[in-house]
C-alpha cells in the first residue's frame, strides 16, 4: 500500500524552515517565566504566563453549546514531581492532572485548571471553572467524583443544571444508600426527591445511581447492543442515564483527537512538555472554530494542523526570499550584464555555503570582478570573503565575481578560489 506524504512531514522541510543547531539552542534555553523571581508559593509559575493567557483565550473564543460536561485529563510524566498523581482508572495512569470544562458536542476546552496539591474544595473548583457560565442555563455533567446532592443545590440556585453519577453519602436518602445488587431486579429503579433534586437507582448489570436537577421521571426507549444478538436490541432506561451518556465524552474527544497528532517529545523538564500539551489543546480548539466558520474546509484534524505549519512557516520563507530578492537587486546594476543576471539570480537562491560549477571552467577571462551596488542601508558596501572566510579570517571586500556572484579579494584569493579545488587550504602556508 502506498499513499502520499504531505511536505510539511517529509524531512528536507524542517531544515528549509530552522537549522537543527539553532532549534537545539532554543529548546535548550526555552523558558517562559524568570526564574530569579520565583515564586515558591505557585508550583505552576515556570509555565504560568502561557497558561494564563491560553486559558483566557479560550474562554474568549467560544461560547459553548447549552450542554458541557467536567473530567480530568492526564498528561503523561513520570519523573519527579511535588504534584504528579497517580489515576488508574485513566490510559494515562501516571501525570499532571487538570481538571477540564468542555462543550460536550465539540470536545472544544472551554477552561482548564492543573492540580498541583492545592487545598481547594471541589465547589470551589467547579465554580471557577464554570467561570462566566454560571447562572446561564447551562446544563453540566460530572461523574461522581465531583457530584453531590449539596452541590447540585447550590449549582441549581446558581441557574445551573447539573446531572451525573453519585457516589455513596453523598447526600442521598437513606433508602437508596442501603441499596444493593440483590435488591433491585434488572431494569427495576428507585427514585426518590425533593423540590430541587432528584436521585435515581437503577439495576442494569450492575446498581447505577444517579442525580440530576434537569431530566423527569420517566423511561426512555433506546437500541442497545447485547452479547448473542447480532443486531441492537431495544432497552428501556432512564433519561438522566440516556443524556448522561450522550453528553459526558466531551473531554474524552478532546483526549482523544490530541492523543492522534501529539507535539510532546521526551523531556527531562516538565515544563516544556506541558506546554507542549497546552499547544496541543490549542490546535484542536482552533480546530474547532475554524470548522465552525468553514464548513466546507478542512474535514481532518491533521490536514488542519499540515495547513497551519505550512502558514507559519512560510512567512520564514518568504522573509528569506524578500532577504533574497534584496540581495538580487542589490547585484543588478553592479556590473552584471543582462544576460547573465539569470545565472546570478540561479546562483543566489543555492545555499551560502554552496559554490558554483562555475568557478572551475578554466575561464578566468569570464570570471570579471565588480563592486557591490550601494544599497540603502551603506553606501559603500562590503561583504565576507568566501575564501578568507573558509581559511578562518574573517575580512571583508568590495569586489565579487559577476559571474559567480561570491564575495572576493581581488589577487590571490581569487585565483585560488577560481583555480583551486580545495581552495580553503592556502597554497601559501
Amino acid at each position: 500500500m502506498y499513499w502520499s506524504v504531505d511536505e510539511v512531514d517529509a524531512t528536507p522541510y524542517f531544515s528549509k524552515t530552522m537549522s537543527r543547531n539553532r532549534f537545539q539552542i532554543i529548546w535548550k534555553f526555552l523558558h517562559y517565566n524568570d526564574n530569579a523571581n520565583l515564586d515558591v508559593n505557585d508550583k505552576m509559575y515556570k509555565v504560568r504566563p502561557v497558561l494564563d493567557y491560553i486559558v483566557e483565550k479560550f474562554k474568549q473564543m467560544y461560547q459553548p453549546d447549552k450542554n458541557i460536561c467536567i473530567d480530568e485529563g492526564m498528561m503523561l510524566w513520570r519523573g519527579r514531581l511535588s504534584f504528579r498523581v497517580y489515576n488508574p482508572q485513566k490510559p494515562v495512569k501516571y501525570g499532571i492532572k487538570s481538571y477540564i470544562l468542555c462543550d460536550s458536542a465539540t470536545g472544544y476546552c472551554f477552561n482548564m485548571r492543573p492540580y498541583f496539591g492545592e487545598g481547594s474544595s471541589l465547589p470551589d473548583t467547579m465554580f471557577s471553572l464554570l467561570d462566566r457560565l454560571s447562572g446561564h442555563g447551562y446544563t453540566l455533567y460530572m461523574d461522581n467524583f465531583y457530584n453531590s446532592v449539596a452541590l447540585c443545590e447550590r449549582l441549581l440556585e446558581a441557574q445551573t443544571n447539573v446531572c451525573g453519577t453519585l457516589r455513596k453519602n453523598r447526600g442521598e436518602p437513606q433508602v437508596i444508600r442501603d441499596l444493593v445488587k440483590t435488591d433491585l431486579g434488572i431494569g427495576d429503579k428507585v427514585v426518590r426527591h425533593n423540590d430541587k433534586v432528584m436521585v435515581v437507582a437503577w439495576q442494569d448489570k450492575r446498581l447505577v445511581k444517579m442525580v440530576t436537577t434537569c431530566h423527569q421521571d420517566g423511561m426512555q426507549k433506546v437500541d442497545v447492543w447485547q452479547k448473542g444478538h447480532k443486531d441492537k436490541v431495544a432497552q428501556f432506561k432512564p433519561e438522566c442515564v440516556v443524556a448522561y451518556k450522550s453528553h459526558m465524552n466531551g473531554v474524552d474527544k478532546l483526549d482523544q483527537n490530541i492523543s492522534y497528532y501529539p507535539f510532546i517529545r521526551r523531556s527531562l523538564n516538565w515544563s516544556k512538555k506541558f506546554v507542549a500539551y497546552l499547544f496541543q489543546m490549542c490546535m484542536f480548539n482552533a480546530y474547532i472554530l475554524y470548522r465552525a466558520r468553514n464548513p466546507g474546509g478542512c474535514n481532518t484534524l491533521l490536514k488542519f494542523i499540515c495547513s497551519v505549519v505550512k502558514s507559519w512557516t512560510l512567512k520564514v520563507h518568504e522573509r528569506k526570499g524578500s532577504e533574497l530578492g534584496e540581495q538580487v537587486e542589490e547585484e543588478e546594476g553592479a556590473g552584471v550584464e543582462d544576460g547573465d543576471l539569470e545565472d546570478v539570480k540561479h546562483t543566489l537562491r543555492a545555499p551560502y555555503n554552496t559554490d558554483p560549477e562555475s568557478r572551475l571552467d578554466g575561464d578566468l577571462g569570464r570570471h570579471k570582478l565588480c563592486y557591490l551596488k550601494p544599497t540603502s542601508k551603506k553606501l559603500r558596501p562590503t561583504k565576507r570573503c568566501r575564501v578568507c572566510i573558509r581559511r578562518g579570517t574573517r575580512r571583508e571586500t568590495k569586489m565579487m565575481c559577476k559571474v559567480c556572484c561570491v564575495p572576493l579579494h581581488a589577487g590571490q584569493c581569487y585565483i585560488d578560489y577560481h583555480t583551486t579545488v580545495r581552495y580553503s587550504v592556502s597554497v601559501q602556508g
